[in-house]
């Protein structure tokens, strides 16, 4: 009998350490804004693949800061990334550069792939915003 109690703990141990609470979910209010940002960044980056800059500019600024302000960070980057990429093909450079040193202040260690970097356009708009921010 006293053989078993060492293999009766570890079972135990074993079932209890499988009954773990999940964590709890972010309020509703949380998840709609969260879905909210992502519809509008959908439509603003459909508006940017089809070429209109102007469409994608203003899908991104129909709802204000408020539409990206209760979204999860990367949601909220991607949506900043693409009105600066918008402001740039639609040769608002200074637009641009402004829209990358608010990037930059909301995340200071971002920085663009190598291969963004190398954009004719944007690459250097965001290297301006980038010497503006030190």
């Amino acid at each position: 009998m006293k053989s078993c109690l060492p293999a009766l703990a570890f079972a135990l141990v074993l079932i209890t350490g499988c009954t773990t609470t999940p964590p709890p979910e972010p309020p509703q209010s949380e998840r709609l804004s969260q879905q909210v940002a992502r519809t509008t960044l959908e439509r603003a980056q459909q508006a940017y693949d089809d070429g209109d800059y102007t469409k994608a500019i203003n899908t991104l600024k129909s709802g204000g800061v408020s539409v990206f302000e209760g979204a999860e960070p990367a949601t909220r980057l991607d949506a900043m990334k693409l009105e600066a990429f918008s402001y740039c093909v639609a040769n608002q450079i200074a637009e641009c550069r402004t829209q990358f040193r608010k990037v930059l202040d909301a995340l200071p260690t971002f920085d663009l792939s190598v291969a963004e970097r190398k954009h004719p356009v944007w690459g250097p708009a965001f290297e301006a915003a980038k010497r503006l921010k030190r």
